[in-house]
């Protein structure tokens, strides 16, 4: 019984010590993230459900369906601490919050121009020190930009953007 007992300690020792550079081989988990207009530009926001808040290490906003590198990102600096976005707190797009930086080619730092009736995808990723534990690793929405009726804009789920079917 000792020998099962100190072989089991082993592996697991052994697991944990190999973990940190096994972090490609975890599905990490992905939850629907809410995305909201807040003055006119699309928002990914934490669900109001969430049981805790989220440190965001980057956020990527890209054209669905596309194979075009056009795309809008951020991510955190080195040493920065990340902001927490608790259940229903928001970062816009474009926005580059204190201790984020544009990612990308230094030629493709404009902002991407967002069209109507086209499907877009916005993905937040959390800042994951080591995976002692997997909460919701990834917030991510799909969705397009419409006028109603009364001309307004309006943000809408992906089933009901026109290019969604692809």
């Amino acid at each position: 019984m000792q020998n099962f007992k100190s072989t089991l300690a082993l592996l697991v020792a052994t697991g944990c010590s190999v973990a940190p550079n096994m972090a490609h081989a975890f599905q990490l988990v992905r939850e629907e993230a809410d995305v909201r207009l807040i003055d006119g530009t699309p928002a990914i926001c934490i669900p109001q459900k969430a049981k805790r808040s989220f440190p965001v290490a980057n956020l990527l906003l890209m054209e669905h369906y596309t194979l075009q590198h056009e795309s809008w990102a951020i991510s955190l600096k080195d040493d920065a601490k990340p902001t927490k976005l608790r259940p229903g707190n928001c970062i816009s797009y474009g926005s580059t919050p204190d201790g984020y930086e544009r990612d990308g080619p230094e030629d493709n730092r404009e902002n991407v121009q967002l069209k109507l009736n086209t499907t877009y995808y916005f993905q937040a990723i959390r800042h994951i020190p080591n995976l002692w534990y997997l909460h919701t690793a990834i917030y991510e929405a799909t969705f397009c930009l419409k006028t109603d009726a009364d001309g307004a804009l309006s943000i809408q789920k992906k089933s009901a953007c026109p290019d969604y079917s692809r």
